[in-house]
């Protein structure tokens, strides 16, 4: 039998739509909370464009990115953020959308779940997570 252990817990409604979490973003000392969700299928975590003004910055002066989907495209600029889900802290580049209609913000692989351990039990709606080296 293999044992992980995790330093939070959240709760989640599993009868909705996606797996939601409260996240922090920081810049300097200038921060934003917000829900986003957990998508393991999404390469990078993408966020709504009006949060990169928020924190301060220019949106089109990151690096830019574009995106492919199966049946879309969009573009994106990446900014490096502190990114804060349950008391876990981790430092990434995540994306702001270049298209300010585009209201979703997402949680994906490079940049947040490669950092974190994770854990889902989606019958009872709960997220279990501890940075990626706890012990």
């Amino acid at each position: 039998m293999h044992e992980l252990q995790f330093t939070g817990v959240h709760s989640y409604a599993s009868d909705k739509d996606g797996i939601s979490v409260p996240v922090m973003l920081r810049s300097g000392d200038r921060i934003v909370s917000l829900a986003a969700s957990v998508d393991t299928g999404s390469t990078f975590c993408l966020f709504r464009a009006e949060l990169a003004e928020a924190l301060g910055f220019d949106l089109k002066s990151g690096q830019h990115q574009r995106f492919r989907t199966a049946n879309s495209s969009f573009d994106a600029f990446g900014h490096e953020v502190e990114l804060t889900v349950l008391d876990v802290v981790t430092h990434s580049t995540v994306y702001f959308f270049a298209d300010e209609t585009i209201n979703k913000n997402v949680l994906g692989r490079v940049g947040w779940l490669d950092r974190v351990r994770l854990g889902l039990v989606d019958h009872d709606g709960s997220l279990y997570l501890a940075p990626y080296n706890a012990s």
